[in-house]
């Protein structure tokens, strides 16, 4: 099953997986051209139009994040307020 593009058998399980999962899960967010957020920290956009775009965006390379990793990865980024805040969480712990 895929969800998000992300293979359940290509969900990130620790450090095992960190390497492939990493180049895996970054081709996946670039298809979905939000690969930036993950990578560095991208400034809240001012004009309201822009700020939709900005925060529909950055749900979805979320949304990748958290599906292409396992139950138990979940509570390490869950309560990160940013992609890369997230990105770097992981590359922290693995």
């Amino acid at each position: 099953m895929t969800v998000n593009g992300v293979r359940e058998k290509d969900r990130l399980d620790g450090a095992s997986n960190f390497v492939v999962w990493k180049a895996k899960i970054l081709s996946v967010l670039d298809r979905n051209r939000v690969k930036h957020f993950a990578l560095r920290t991208i400034a809240i956009q001012v004009d309201p139009a822009d700020n939709d775009k900005y925060e529909k965006a950055m749900a979805r390379a979320k949304s990748i994040i958290l599906d292409g990793v396992k139950d138990h990865v979940v509570p390490h980024i869950v309560e990160k307020e940013t992609t890369n805040e997230m990105w770097e969480a992981l590359k922290k712990l693995y």
